[in-house]
């Protein structure tokens, strides 16, 4: 037979089991079992509620590093596997996308950071190897899988319709392919030192 005390001890043995195995990690895990996967230097974020996500313009950025959870996800696991390179440039541009969103009437402007995500892909993927660096891509990464995923909702695909009709008729200035690595925003010095310590 159970009595008062005995169940008051099972409570609070229970009670201290439980609280054992749980803990506040870093806002993404409440649970020691669970762990925060880093992906070449970047923290996974918390998959995004598909809904809330998608009920907005710019979505959930919930690290605020300008890109989209929902993106930037997708862009970690699918390079996961190759050299962080591929990483950096996918999330060159996914920064550049949330600002062509934001504003499409400063197509302008914002259209110089898609170039300049594009320019950076086209280096190392064409151009590297005659600078004295290596060629470090050898598939498309801002390619229309890329645009698919970052205009998944009709909202999004009106501001980008926007963006491209405020620019319409507007000069784009190639770079120089001398110029195309100094429009990579992240630091190459350092993605190419990896490379050097074959990292992939």
């Amino acid at each position: 037979m159970i009595t008062h005390s005995n169940l008051l001890a099972i409570t609070l043995l229970l009670t201290s089991i439980f609280m054992s195995g749980c803990s506040q990690s870093d806002g993404y895990s409440t649970s020691k079992n669970e762990t925060v996967e880093v992906i070449h230097g970047y923290t996974l974020p918390p998959a995004p509620d598909p809904a809330i996500n998608n009920s907005t313009l710019l979505g959930i950025d919930s690290n605020n590093n300008g890109v989209r959870d929902d993106v930037e996800i997708w862009i970690l696991k699918k390079y996961k596997d190759k050299h962080p390179i591929y990483t950096e440039i996918a999330m060159q541009a996914g920064r550049a996308w949330q600002k062509v969103l934001e504003n499409p009437s400063k197509a302008s402007e914002t259209s110089k950071l898609l170039d300049a995500a594009q320019n950076c892909e086209f280096y190392f993927q064409f151009d590297a190897k005659r600078f004295g660096d290596s060629i470090l891509v050898d598939e498309f990464i801002l390619d229309r899988a890329y645009e698919r995923i970052v205009l998944n909702t009709q909202e999004r695909q009106v501001a980008y319709k926007n963006f491209d009709a405020f620019f319409s008729g507007g000069i784009t200035t190639l770079p120089s392919i001398s110029d195309e690595k100094g429009s990579c925003d992240f630091n190459v010095s350092k993605i190419m030192d990896l490379q050097k310590l074959g990292v992939r």
